[in-house]
């Protein structure tokens, strides 16, 4: 069969060299011999492989050898599988991709039915039920795999039912390999975040919208293909950017396919940032709500003006693929090489190509190199003529000579193939012109980062994946005393060895390696998105000071989104942690002070109180000792309570125990110098290396380095002083711990205050209730806040007959219950009326007794107050009146 098709196929072409410039149907079956509906299906096939050209003379077509293939050749070199069928099933056409496939020619497959040449067991059964189920007029899609070169490919056929050449009815079959769009598909469903990272590093724009065409998300290369940033696109709606009339096919294709999970291709015109309309096809899957209802759109969109050559399966006819040919965004050229593929002619250009160089195409045509490249570019062409004869294509970049003179920097891609056995080469040249400026601009902001690096008030360094040290600013030479030449381009933790004086990992490591361990060197790291911040104590490296350090790490990252290196700021905030630390000793004095003064108010013991108040305030002012020292006088104290006392950080320490009895039991002029001081009665600092030599024996014998005395002073009078002694450095005290230091001297004073009230208050007491039981009459105390009465003398049961305890009613117990009930209104409101106003009341009521009888009373009463003018309580006597009214 096959020979016989290939004998056919030579006997139609011999028929053209009987000298006839053109022969018809009937023409080519007479001279060679074949039934005419044979030659016409022949004549079909030779036609779509560019062998002869058809051309339509009236109401007859007549065929021609054809000079040069036709564009719609160009189908032979798609990457997807073209195959056209006639309706008995028999391949009436297939393109390279198919015959590669099949490792075959094509004279060797057409003719042939798709039975004999299995399909199926290739593209699968569902490619066999499909293309006979297909009716005229229809087109319908559906996958496969196909096994290739020891790899599974997923393909998308769609078999159309179309009329051509003569009106025939045939089945165009287009295989497109969707491999890839479909594993980019199934990763977005699959997890959003790796859709994060394909589309921030892939070259297609991926892009996220709802069913109102609002954009919530568009990939970074957006900004390399359009011109617009993703944040000028993000939030606006998707109809402002595609052309209206493809829009419209756009969101009907959506709607008619909406079932499906994985949308069929789609081409639209785009328009970008300088507002040029730019082709992009488009793979689409709606996600869908529970109901089943879309609730979004994600698109994979690819700039297609680079696949020209593949977008030639879409050219059926040649004013088609013309049109396509046309309008191509980028310049395209087809050009005819010598056998040698030492000189070019231009076949033919489209009108963009001409647009951009500024010539025609014949013009074009009679262009040397040395027209349109510049002299210092030769050694360029020369690498790229080798890069395409060993690899039949090449890609570069290179600035071309317009016909103003102007530079024009641009994109090639060419391709090596044959036509008509002879070698062309199809280029599609882009201008980059705005991407030169966009990378100029970058690099210029690099050239910014750095001066503003160089002057920036903190240390920082910068370095690469590498971690090889590109960035070494003045500050952080200052601080390590590293200079920037004998740092830049090292690797093998350099950095930290200026910094820290050992070659370990620090924070800008572990955002290259991710490596968790290196966290763990560090206290409570602060991580927000890739940036990592840390306060670390550290020694500075030139001079050994202690010092403080607020440390940010974070990546740097290229215009695609993908770590380039990783930069580190240390700012120094010593000043600020040392007032942390201040504060803090002085909040921790302030709560010591405070708890003592809630335990003076509870104790009863004044020593115990005194030892309690002490020991708080030293542990907080993480002071060695505190000693309490009285003034010496000659007369005898006027209170009973001792002012005495003394508390040690270390309770073994014989040295501070020693000096503080040396100090009671001294009359000398040992501490003389403590003895001035308490006399001056002011709060008073001393290192004892400044004090006079025969007053620092007795200092150092007890290790005591400095000293700070806070003199008491009660009721104007000077008692002594509340010393602070140092022993483990010479203490500098701060003017806020002094002033805590002077609180708590007032509050050891202020104990002493309140015990001494105490004891008076307990010799008033005692007086005030032996002057009770001798007057005649009830002494009594009612408690506002509990309505307890205490009685201050044994006279009211002799009064009324009843006990206290029986009579035990807080209203009871001030006579209410035994008053006449005609009289105990008037008792009760006067004495509302003295609660309210403060004022003394005097009133007279009658009550009875125990035995049932009627004595007349007389009740004088004194509201007494607090501190803020409330009534807490009366105090009064009630006494029996019944014989003076008789």
């Amino acid at each position: 069969m096959t020979s016989r098709n290939n004998a056919i196929f030579e006997d139609i072409i011999s028929a053209f060299s009987h000298g006839k410039r053109y022969l018809s149907i009937s023409e080519v079956a007479q001279l060679c011999g074949h039934h005419r509906h044979t030659v016409a299906r022949y004549l079909d096939s030779l036609v779509l492989s560019g062998r002869l050209e058809m051309r339509e003379h009236g109401q007859k077509k007549k065929y021609y050898i054809a000079d040069v293939k036709p564009e719609s050749s160009l189908l032979n070199f798609s990457s997807h599988i073209l195959i056209i069928l006639n309706t008995d099933l028999t391949i009436r056409w297939v393109n390279d991709t198919f015959l590669r496939l099949f490792n075959s020619t094509s004279e060797s497959v057409i003719g042939l039915s798709i039975e004999s040449l299995q399909l199926e067991r290739i593209f699968g059964p569902a490619f066999t039920q499909e293309v006979r189920i297909v009716s005229a007029g229809e087109t319908r899609s559906f996958e496969t795999s196909i096994d290739q070169d020891d790899n599974t490919r997923t393909y998308l056929f769609t078999i159309s039912s179309v009329s051509f050449f003569q009106e025939r009815p045939a089945l165009v079959i287009n295989g497109e390999d969707i491999t890839e769009k479909h594993t980019l598909l199934e990763a977005i469903r699959v997890n959003e975040s790796n859709l994060r990272l394909i589309t921030e590093s892939v070259r297609d724009i991926i892009i996220r919208w709802d069913v109102a065409g609002t954009i919530s998300y568009v990939s970074p290369a957006c900004a390399m293909l359009t011109g617009f940033v993703s944040q000028e696109i993000k939030g606006r709606n998707i109809s402002e950017f595609i052309h209206p009339d493809d829009y419209a096919a756009l969101r009907k294709e959506l709607r008619d396919v909406s079932g499906f999970v994985h949308k069929p291709p789609a081409s639209f015109r785009f328009r970008n940032l300088n507002g040029e309309w730019i082709w992009f096809e488009t793979t689409t899957t709606p996600l869908l709500s529970e109901s089943g209802e879309i609730e979004e759109y994600i698109s994979v969109w690819r700039d297609i003006t680079e696949r020209l050559e593949a977008e030639t399966r879409l050219a059926l006819s040649e004013e088609k693929y013309r049109r396509l040919f046309q309008s191509a965004k980028d310049a395209i050229i087809l050009m005819k090489l010598e056998s040698d593929l030492s000189g070019i002619e231009s076949l033919e250009m489209n009108n963009n190509a001409c647009l951009m160089i500024q010539y025609s195409q014949s013009e074009f045509s009679s262009l040397g190199i040395s027209d349109i490249v510049r002299e210092e570019d030769y050694p360029l062409i020369e690498d790229i003529i080798r890069t395409f004869i060993e690899n039949r294509q090449a890609f570069f970049e290179i600035d071309l000579i317009r016909r103003d003179g102007s530079i024009l920097p641009v994109e090639v891609n060419v391709h090596l193939f044959s036509l008509q056995e002879k070698p062309v080469a199809l280029a599609i040249a882009r201008d980059i012109t705005e991407r030169r400026r966009i990378e100029a601009e970058i690099q210029e902001a690099l050239l910014r980062l750095e001066y503003i690096l160089e002057f920036l008030p903190d240390p920082v360094f910068v370095l690469d994946t590498n971690g090889v040290v590109t960035g070494w600013n003045r500050e952080i030479e200052d601080l390590t005393g590293v200079p920037k030449h004998e740092i830049i381009g090292k690797a093998g933790y350099a950095y930290t060895e200026a910094l820290y004086g050992e070659n370990v990992p620090i924070l800008p490591d572990y955002i290259l390696t991710r490596d968790s361990s290196i966290l763990s060197r560090y206290k409570h790291p602060v991580i927000e998105g890739d940036t990592i911040m840390v306060d670390i104590q550290t020694r500075n490296p030139v001079t050994g000071v202690l010092m403080w350090f607020w440390i940010k790490a974070a990546p740097l990252y290229d215009i695609q989104g993908n770590v380039i290196g990783v930069i580190e700021t240390l700012r120094d905030i010593t000043a600020r942690k040392l007032m942390e630390l201040e504060i803090k000793r002085q909040n921790e004095i302030f709560e010591a002070i405070s708890q003592a003064g809630s335990n003076i108010l509870q104790s009863t013991n004044f020593q115990d109180c005194v030892q309690k108040t002490i020991r708080l305030i030293g542990e907080a002012a993480d002071v060695s000792g505190i000693c309490l020292f009285e003034k010496k006088r000659d007369s005898n104290p006027l209170t009973s309570i001792p002012f005495k006392g003394s508390w040690f950080s270390d309770p073994y320490s014989y040295e501070f125990s020693r000096f503080y009895r040396e100090y009671e039991s001294s009359d000398g002029t040992s501490y003389q110098v403590i003895k001035d001081l308490v006399t001056e009665g002011k709060t008073a600092f001393r290192l004892v290396k400044n004090l006079p030599e025969l007053d620092q024996v007795v200092f150092d014998l007890a290790g005591i380095a400095s000293i700070l005395l806070v003199p008491v002073i009660i009721d104007g009078e000077i008692r002594g002083c509340v010393g602070f002694l140092e022993s483990k450095f010479e203490r500098v005290w701060s003017k806020k711990e002094i002033y805590a230091m002077e609180i708590a001297s007032s509050l050891i004073g202020s104990t002493i205050v309140r015990f001494q009230s105490r004891e008076a208050l307990a010799r008033s007491e005692r007086q005030f209730r032996t002057l009770a039981q001798n007057i005649p009459g009830i002494v009594f105390r009612i408690s506002l806040s509990d309505s307890d009465v205490e009685f201050y003398n044994d006279h009211f049961e002799t009064l009324t007959g009843y006990s206290a305890k029986e009579l035990a009613s807080g209203q009871i117990s001030s006579l209410i219950p035994l008053i006449l009930a005609e009289e105990k209104d008037q008792v009760i409101q006067t004495k509302m009326n003295a609660i309210i106003s403060g004022e003394p009341y005097d009133l007279q009521y009658r009550i009875i007794d125990k035995q049932g009888r009627v004595r007349m009373l007389s009740e004088r009463g004194r509201p007494v107050s607090d501190e803020s003018g409330r009534v807490v309580s009366i105090d009064g006597i009630i006494q029996d009146i019944t014989d003076q009214q008789d």
